[in-house]
């Protein structure tokens, strides 16, 4: 195969907020990000992890299916404890995506790699200008 034909597929970690403030539309919404991730990652070779996070890190897999995500949580929110997780692993991503509805916390600055916020619901507050931000909305 032609290098030019092949492209490099980055570790992606997925935090999942996993708070009191996410509804049952924006946990669809979440995994239906999850599993447009894996579509455009690929499944094999374990390269997406995801964290369910709220105030606390709840559950951490590899995954190559949004039905092997295990949801947890219920409390406050923190991503900075989600994000600061990911990037701790021993495979560390290139690529951190928060799922989350926005009302939480955020790191102060920069970590060394790509950090993207997939907004959902209507009117969520907006990150820190250095990350990348998409806005999802709710399903109805």
């Amino acid at each position: 195969m032609l290098p030019s034909l092949r492209r490099p597929l980055p570790r992606v970690a997925i935090v999942i907020d996993t708070s009191g403030s996410m509804g049952e539309d924006d946990l669809a919404a979440a995994l239906a990000e999850v599993t447009g991730v894996l579509r455009e990652v690929g499944v094999r070779g374990n390269r997406v992890a995801v964290l369910a996070c709220d105030a606390d890190v709840r559950a951490v897999r590899r995954v190559s299916s949004a039905e092997q995500v295990e949801l947890g949580g219920g409390g406050g929110t923190d991503m900075r404890v989600g994000i600061e997780r990911a990037l701790a692993g021993r495979d560390r991503p290139q690529v951190v995506i928060v799922l989350t509805d926005g009302y939480t916390p955020w790191p102060h600055e920069a970590p060394s790699c790509r950090v993207i916020a997939a907004l959902v619901g209507t009117d969520p507050p907006a990150p820190p200008s250095w990350i990348e931000t998409v806005h999802l909305g709710s399903p109805t």
